[in-house]
């Protein structure tokens, strides 16, 4: 793998990981303290906030674009490549999904 690639998946990697924090951060998550509200559970439970994951993920999911075309149509495959995008997948999914499943 050539530098260029590593730089663009790197460079890439970071302004997906600003995105998704930008776009899945609900507006009332200021409100955590750890002596009120304690996580994004009580903030879902005790505020009435609105609901704004389906914009982030529609705004969101195309950030993977770039990633499935150099891995399937250009046949670009590197480990590096592999990492990068399962470490984003992983996160997208803990910023939208999984945090939101784990309030008992």
């Amino acid at each position: 793998m050539s530098w260029k690639s590593f730089t663009l998946n790197f460079i890439w990697g970071i302004v997906s990981i600003i995105s998704i924090i930008i776009f899945s951060t609900q507006d009332k998550e200021w409100f955590i303290d750890g002596r009120g509200i304690n996580d994004i559970c009580d903030v879902m439970k005790y505020i009435e906030n609105d609901d704004i994951r389906t914009v982030g993920i529609t705004l969101t999911l195309p950030l993977f674009i770039p990633f499935i075309y150099a891995i399937v149509w250009r046949r670009q495959r590197s480990i590096w490549q592999y990492s990068v995008i399962v470490a984003l997948l992983l996160f997208w999914l803990w910023r939208f999904v999984i945090r939101y499943q784990l309030c008992w």
